[in-house]
């Protein structure tokens, strides 16, 4: 089955940045966490080191069956990479959490006294903010508010550039902003997939803006909000159900080839 070629774009940054993720991470880790014996992920990394080195820059010189190789490879590399991390995702999305909780809180609570002082009511949101001091209640605190912040940053992406992009990375944002732009009037209302592409859009935007003014360019931005990073997170969110990248077992991704 044919794959958009927004996908392709994107297979063709994945293949690189998990094979440095499993480098990053070290086999051991990986034989570690994975159902793999080491001489079969050992074989697995040869493997992809020696796709890496062929892997064309142009998507359209791939053939069909060549695709479906690179999809297997990579639903491989992601779920040992998946694996291997699982425990420091969750750590991490805890700390985000933590983080923009005040953010979220002081955002809903200004709206609603705004709201207030124009005569409104929001239920909805006053029922958000008498529940949100629980623990409990602070993913639906945060939520809300990124939910609320939707359409500001939706005008903030439409002017994003994409001049200072790889091929691969202008194409994978622009389908993006195609996407928002598509989806936006339809929009749902509890958080999904357009949010969070978005909330990175928006950030690619800052980031970008940010390197543009900044006389030390990339190195005036955290390593942690790199331009590649990014749009691999928007990739990720595009295309991961399209290329069937979900957290399984590798059972299953040996299996389906």
């Amino acid at each position: 089955m044919p794959i958009s070629e927004g996908a392709q774009h994107y297979v063709l940054m994945l293949i690189p940045s998990l094979l440095l993720d499993i480098e990053k991470l070290g086999l051991r880790r990986i034989i570690r966490t994975s159902d793999f014996s080491e001489q079969e992920v050992t074989a697995l990394y040869f493997e992809f080191v020696s796709i890496k080195r062929v892997l064309p820059h142009n998507p359209h010189s791939i053939e069909p069956a060549i695709w479906q190789h690179l999809l297997h490879c990579v639903r491989v590399m992601s779920s040992l990479v998946s694996l291997a991390t699982t425990e420091d995702l969750e750590r991490a999305r805890e700390t985000a959490v933590r983080r923009y909780l005040p953010h979220a809180k002081m955002s809903l609570k200004n709206e609603f006294e705004q709201m207030r002082s124009e005569g409104k009511v929001d239920f909805r949101l006053a029922g958000i903010l008498r529940q949100g001091d629980l623990p409990e209640n602070s993913g639906q605190v945060c939520m809300e508010a990124i939910r609320r912040e939707r359409q500001q940053r939706v005008e903030s992406i439409k002017c994003l550039g994409t001049e200072h992009l790889t091929d691969h990375e202008a194409y994978v944002v622009e389908s993006a902003r195609d996407y928002v732009l598509t989806e936006i009037d339809d929009a749902p209302e509890d958080f999904g997939i357009l949010d969070l592409v978005i909330r990175l859009m928006d950030l690619l935007r800052l980031v970008l803006v940010l390197e543009s003014r900044s006389p030390g360019g990339a190195s005036a931005v955290s390593s942690n909000f790199k331009v590649e990073n990014i749009v691999l997170g928007i990739g990720n969110a595009m295309y991961r159900s399209e290329l069937g990248l979900h957290v399984s077992s590798l059972g299953l991704a040996r299996v389906n080839k």
